[in-house]
């Protein structure tokens, strides 16, 4: 009985789509992180303590019109950007970390997958799971106080809605690339987590020591950054010793630079550097 050679037969099918390889990634994460009881238990309690308060108080306070105050309060308190702070700790922990840990990337990029688009699929599963708690929720309380206003000033409202999505927006987007950063530079997600929140948490308390012999220091300080941001934004105006120009540079590096730093990185491990 003769033996048949083993012989090369192309493939027939069709080539996955970029953007699908994409989607697939950024559908992985959010499916595992919706079920995680950590990023469960942030919701709840992010939305109790920052969202539910706040529309509770929109809706039994009498306003002739959605204020500018009322969503600064409410936005630039801290308590919303401390919440987004933890939630974006625990959903980056192991997006970087547990592919370095387990050598998943033999598997990402045994196909023609870029680096580019491997972090822009990690990145975007990231930011639809922050929406939640960052974005979505203050718009559904602009529109709350523009249902309940009893004046009729509506173009000054809808301008305050518009604020208010830009604010949630960047709160969204502010702390990713930072925790993925730190995701990238270890192995244990923990490690990560524990990490991402400590490295806000030290560069508050430098800001505060620094602050006692000029106040301008508390720019570094991501939560008063982000405070004085929304006062920025929503016209209510920031402190004398807040350089609005300073200001926009630091919450722009503080993203801008992490997202440089872990695009290297995983460049590095990629070709096994």
């Amino acid at each position: 009985m003769g033996i048949s050679p083993i012989e090369y037969r192309p493939w027939k099918g069709e080539r996955t789509a970029q953007n699908l390889r994409l989607y697939v990634i950024a559908r992985s994460v959010w499916r595992q992180k919706v079920k995680s009881t950590g990023v469960i238990v942030l919701l709840i309690l992010g939305f109790l303590f920052v969202h539910t308060i706040s529309l509770i108080f929109i809706i039994i306070v009498p306003h002739e019109r959605a204020e500018a105050s009322d969503m600064n309060s409410y936005l630039g308190g801290g308590m919303f950007a401390i919440f987004a702070m933890l939630l974006a700790a625990v959903v980056t922990s192991d997006l970087i970390s547990e592919d370095f840990a387990n050598n998943s990337f033999v598997l990402y990029f045994s196909r023609a997958l870029k680096v580019r688009d491997y972090l822009v699929g990690k990145t975007a599963g990231a930011l639809l799971v922050m929406s939640i708690l960052c974005a979505f929720p203050p718009i559904l309380v602009a529109l709350v106080s523009m249902a309940t206003q009893s004046g009729s000033d509506y173009w000054y409202s809808l301008g305050i809605l518009g604020r208010t999505a830009l604010i949630g927006l960047i709160v969204t987007v502010f702390f990713v690339p930072f925790g993925l950063m730190i995701s990238s530079f270890t192995k244990r997600k923990s490690y990560a987590a524990v990490g991402t929140f400590m490295s806000f948490f030290v560069l508050a308390i430098v800001s505060g020591v620094f602050s006692e012999f000029e106040r301008a220091w508390r720019l570094l300080s991501p939560i008063d950054a982000l405070s004085f941001l929304s006062s920025w934004v929503l016209g209510e105006g920031v402190p004398d010793y807040v350089d609005e120009g300073v200001l926009v540079v630091i919450v722009a590096s503080l993203i801008l630079v992490p997202a440089a730093v872990v695009y290297l990185r995983v460049t590095r491990q990629v070709v096994g550097k």
